[in-house]
Order: C-alpha cells, then structure tokens, then sequence
C-alpha cells in the first residue's frame, strides 16, 4: 500500500491539538446561544469571551483551564475560539429584533462584537509579540487560517532583512491552510450585514467600520485577514492533487456571495 505524504514533509510534527478544557470552556460558552429560546445566559458568555480572549484575564477560572490556555500560545487560543465567536455573533444579531435592541445594541452585543473586531483586526498584531507565537504558527488551526499575524512593525532597520525571511517563511506556512473560516464568516454574516448600523460602530466598535462598510457595498474589506495569499493543497483523503497556485481570498469571497 502506498504511503500518503504528510501535507507539509520539512515541519516538524504537529502539536497535539487545543486542550480539552479550553474545548469544553468555548462550547459552555456557545451552548448558551444554542438554546430555542435566547435567555439571560448568552451574556455571561459575551463577558467571558472578552475577558478571556481580549483582556487576556484567568483570574476566576478553573485551575485546569488556566492550566490549559497557558500551556498553548494566545493565537493557538485565538484560532480555536473564532468559529465559537463567528456563530454566537451571528445568532446574536439574526436575534437583534426579538431581543428588544433594533435601535441600539445592548452591553453583551456590544461586548460581543468588540471581540470579533478585535480578533479579526487587533490580534495578529498582539499576538505576534508573543515569544511563543512561532510554535504556534506552525500548530495553527487549519480552521482559523486566514488569521493573518503581521510582522513586527517596530523593529530596527538592521535587522529587517531577517526579518523580511522570517515573515515570508511564516507566510508560506499560512497559505498553506484552508479557507473554512472565510466560508463560515461569509456563509453567517453576508444575509445579517444590514443588521448592523453604522450608528452601532461607535467608541469601541468605531474600529469595525473596516469590516462593514465595505460588505454594506457589496465590496471585500481591505484588511488581512481578507486579502492573504493562500495556497491550495492536495486533498489527503481522496488523493486529487490540486494545482499548487496562490490565490487571494477575494477569488473564494467573490464565488462565495
């Protein structure tokens, strides 16, 4: 029987995944949105997801969770929980009317949405700084891929060339990944985009303008996270090999809408 090659032969073996605590930390989170009838509990949720995820807060949990999220790096964290992010935001808002806010969003929204805004636009770059952050990269989940981390801006001109390398080489890793987490984005908030008014992006949730604005107008938000090169691989389980071309994310936006 032939042997299948690993997707990436010259990385080192992948690392063991996410947690079980810090799986189930994220589906108690979302199952609270996941009910026929939203009550009370999705806001302790949207408190949790930003305290954990944005503020980087453990005081209050479990010993084994904090275990946990301290034994992987902020952006392993950060890929794992952005689908949970992607569906509880959606719910929250295709429920925006029936929860009484068609005018103004309510705190947990509001909390909600800032820690979307803030993973897909803030957390590269603060997760980059992270000394860990390179074992994490190649571990990343596949789920999460169009995360893009960005180099270090403040670094000194003697040392861009090798930085310039580590960032290419970082990349090809990157492109590499699937695209799940753009069908998801695109599958949930393409009908819901009119959902959120610009009067709703004010204060903390001014930076998300970048976001929707440009899908207001039926247009591809020029930010990272959107616009990354990604490299399609061979499909492990059928065999098919897939022409090893790059292509921007805005090809997959555009047959997606």
């Amino acid at each position: 029987m032939v042997k299948r090659k690993s997707l990436d032969e010259n990385e080192p073996e992948c690392g063991k995944g996410i947690p079980f605590p810090i799986q189930t930390f994220l589906w108690r989170q979302t199952s609270a949105f996941l009910r026929p009838k939203l009550g009370k509990q999705y806001e302790a949720s949207c408190v949790s997801f930003e305290r954990v995820l944005v503020e980087n807060k453990l005081h209050g949990l479990s010993p084994a969770l904090s275990e946990a999220i301290q034994s992987i790096s902020r952006w392993e964290l950060v890929q794992a929980a952005l689908p949970h992010v992607l569906h509880c935001t959606s719910i929250l808002l295709s429920n925006r009317n029936k929860l009484g806010h068609q005018d103004k969003l309510g705190v947990a929204e509001t909390k909600l949405l800032h820690t979307l805004h803030w993973m897909l636009l803030e957390a590269p770059q603060e997760c980059n700084h992270e000394p860990s952050l390179s074992h994490g990269w190649s571990r990343g989940s596949s789920s999460s891929a169009f995360l893009q981390p960005v180099g270090n801006q403040g670094s000194s001109p003697g040392h861009s060339g090798s930085l310039l390398e580590e960032d290419e080489h970082t990349r090809t890793k990157l492109f590499q990944k699937s695209m799940a987490t753009v069908e998801l984005f695109v599958f949930l908030f393409a009908p819901l985009v009119h959902r959120i008014k610009e009067s709703d992006l004010t204060f903390r949730l001014a930076s998300g303008l970048v976001i929707w604005q440009p899908m207001w107008e039926h247009r591809l938000p020029d930010i990272p996270a959107f616009t990354a090169l990604i490299k399609p691989v061979r499909n492990i389980v059928t065999g098919e090999k897939i022409p090893n071309v790059s292509q921007t994310s805005y090809g997959h936006w555009r047959r997606l809408t």
